[in-house]
């Protein structure tokens, strides 16, 4: 069974990989509009600093005894999340976009540090939130940015 600290350097190597691939990226094709002809590589990165913004919160309340989620939020509309973390990355560049994915990815992962061990394994809240946000959120935008000229070619 993994431990947290397993769960946490898979979420770090994912985000390193995913970081390391954008750093890569031109910035006038951080801004092109490729997926959907809504979002690019700007509202990608937008969206995972969304969510992990939105997620460290969970841990805070985690960490005081309270449920991970506000009362009357729903993160479970996902889309509703998403066009809002994409809303807010319009005008920024991309320095500005990685500035603040750095910031709340550290945020996340201080966070999540800091809660006991026992609240992480297998479908515990804790290791389901670095999974989803994190690491597997990563790699799966990492996988479609990597599709990027693929999906340029065949249009």
């Amino acid at each position: 069974m993994p431990s947290k600290q397993d769960e946490l350097r898979w979420h770090e190597e994912a985000y390193r990989d995913f970081r390391s691939l954008v750093d890569g990226i031109d910035p006038a094709r951080f801004e092109e509009r490729w997926l959907d002809g809504r979002w690019g590589v700007r509202e990608i990165v937008a969206h995972l600093a969304g969510w992990h913004r939105e997620l460290a919160t969970a841990f805070e309340r985690m960490a005081a005894g309270e449920r991970p989620a506000p009362e009357g939020v729903d993160w479970t509309d996902t889309q509703h999340w998403n066009d809002i973390f994409a809303a807010g990355a319009q005008g920024k560049g991309k320095a500005q976009m990685l500035g603040e994915l750095d910031k709340e990815v550290a945020r996340f992962r201080r966070l999540a540090e800091q809660l006991p061990d026992e609240r992480f394994g297998p479908n515990k809240t804790a290791s389901n939130i670095v999974e989803r946000a994190g690491t597997g959120h990563f790699r799966t935008h990492a996988a479609m940015i990597r599709g990027w000229p693929q999906q340029r070619a065949a249009a």
